[in-house]
């Protein structure tokens, strides 16, 4: 692991680095310049930038989070291409904030552990500063970049959100994350709010004590947290060290006072769980030792009118598509 890739928590605290690093993407950020205008965000594109620069904010969303979601899903035309288990699962998304397809990656699971012990062995790409997971395997893994196109799933998650998907980013996990609770939203931000989709698919099977997701079903119709609705020290030139933590506290509260109820993912190898960029979820504490819980993630955003961001970090997103 490289100095910087070890030192990065800390690192990418610092507003400075944000800066230099969005000016060497100045080609990819200036395309913000209208998105800026039209949510009232006087800033430069390549400062940093959170939820509360954004002084005129969209009321659009998400066309399943509407009131009558419903009533709009059984009228839509475009369902009617869809098999009833899609159907059914596009419902719980509108209930429960996730949509779960058994199996649906089995015939190549293997294949992406055997790429991944590979790309680990050579180092084709290190582990990030977690130590616990490899960012963007699709670059040296071509089984990886067909899954994050595979027609299939991205025109079901197209047609959950009303637009089309951009995926930009994977992420493999070995191990358990026994990350806390928490939305992704936080940290790929979007306004319009709503405007990011996971896809979470199980490498092998995972049992209890191998650290399995949780999540909180229903939970996606909380208000979003952002960075205001919660005390932190940050300041104009660096993101608070308790940002995350606060964060993590204000989300246990609300946890608590809604009286949200837990589920455990106990996935079989190639299963596939979307979730909606607001549904809290983390992972399990890990009591088997040594034991893996290998699993691919890929985030979404949506084209067409959408600013991406990072609110945890203050960064305005520089988004790479994945190539086909």
């Amino acid at each position: 692991m490289g100095i910087l890739t070890r030192y990065w928590a800390t690192l990418r605290r610092l507003k400075v680095l944000h800066w230099l690093h969005n000016v060497r993407n100045y080609s990819k950020l200036k395309g913000n310049k209208k998105l800026y205008q039209e949510f009232g965000i006087d800033r430069s594109v390549v400062s940093s930038v959170s939820h509360k620069d954004i002084s005129k904010s969209s009321h659009q969303i998400p066309w399943l989070d509407q009131p009558d979601a419903l009533a709009r899903l059984n009228a839509n035309p475009e369902a009617g291409s869809y098999p009833g288990e899609v159907i059914d699962q596009l419902r719980n998304w509108i209930d429960n904030g996730y949509m779960k397809f058994p199996g649906m990656f089995t015939d190549v699971a293997d294949t992406v552990n055997a790429d991944m012990d590979r790309i680990v062995k050579n180092q084709d790409l290190d582990f990030d500063y977690t130590e616990s997971r490899v960012m963007n395997s699709w670059k040296a893994s071509d089984t990886v970049r067909k899954i994050v196109h595979d027609k299939r799933m991205k025109d079901i998650l197209s047609f959950t959100l009303g637009k089309k998907v951009v995926p930009f980013q994977t992420i493999n996990f070995l191990r358990g994350s026994e990350q806390h609770t928490h939305s992704d939203f936080v940290h790929m931000t979007t306004e319009p709010k709503g405007f990011l989709i996971a896809a979470w698919i199980a490498l092998e099977d995972i049992g209890e004590g191998q650290g399995p997701l949780h999540y909180y079903p229903g939970s996606h119709k909380l208000p979003y947290i952002l960075g205001e609705d919660f005390e932190h020290s940050s300041n104009s030139w660096s993101v608070g060290d308790d940002l995350y933590g606060n964060f993590e506290k204000k989300i246990d509260e609300e946890v608590k006072q809604h009286n949200l109820k837990k589920e455990i993912f106990y996935a079989k190898k190639g299963d596939v769980l979307f979730w909606h960029a607001n549904l809290l979820h983390g992972g399990e504490e890990v009591t088997i030792p040594d034991s893996t819980r290998r699993s691919l993630v890929i985030h979404y955003f949506c084209e067409g009118g959408v600013l991406c961001y990072h609110e945890i970090t203050q960064r305005p997103a520089v988004i790479n598509e994945i190539a086909g």
